[in-house]
């Protein structure tokens, strides 16, 4: 049984764009996304309840689609390419009403006061093109961030739609962790963007 220990942190965040093989969507590619700030999981739920001999008898709960809020430090014109299906054409990134933003997986970890980390995935969701803000320089520095939306819901495969794990949990497997997330992709090496191979995604020393 994992120590009771809370989070502390927040980072790691990984994305692969998501394609149908078979009939299923599955992982393409995992790309790294760092410096993320904040990140709020919010799985909508609906309880339906039965009244009989003016007493309640029975209850259904239903599951929707998981939102996630996710704030970064930045929104990379390579990540905007790939998160929402931007074209680029000669270092120019053109908006266009028919863009569908691909379906994509994702992961990050939040580092826990016992210095292990729980890992998040989220298996098949869509991102929101988010709002530009500026704001003018004045005599104390105000970091503008980026804040990004997606929703998420279950795969065709196997129904999933999140997948948790502790590393202080009994057979704890990071390997299998991003297995379940992202499937092939994070078997094959040359399916991780940088040059870390796809077994060292994510670990910590």
């Amino acid at each position: 049984m994992p120590e009771y220990s809370s989070v502390t942190g927040l980072e790691g965040v990984k994305f692969a764009p998501l394609k149908k093989e078979n009939g299923f969507y599955v992982a393409t590619k995992i790309i790294d996304y760092p410096y993320a700030i904040n990140a709020k999981v919010n799985t909508e739920t609906s309880t339906e309840k039965q009244y009989a001999d003016n007493k309640l008898v029975d209850m259904a709960v239903t599951t929707g689609s998981t939102k996630l809020e996710l704030e970064m430090r930045d929104l990379p014109m390579e990540i905007l390419e790939e998160l929402f299906g931007i074209e680029e054409t000669d270092g120019i990134y053109m908006f266009k009403k028919n863009v569908i933003a691909p379906w994509v997986a994702m992961s990050f970890y939040g580092p826990k006061a016992n210095g292990k980390n729980r890992h998040v995935g989220l298996v098949k969701g869509r991102f929101s093109l988010p709002d530009d803000e500026w704001k003018t320089k004045e005599e104390k520095t105000d970091f503008q961030t980026v804040k990004l939306s997606a929703e998420f819901m279950e795969r065709e495969q196997d129904n999933a739609y999140k997948v948790l794990a502790d590393e202080d949990a009994p057979n704890f497997s990071l390997d299998k962790f991003y297995e379940k997330v992202f499937g092939a992709a994070y078997k094959n090496p040359d399916s991780v963007s940088g040059d870390k191979s796809s077994v060292d995604i994510g670990k910590t020393v």
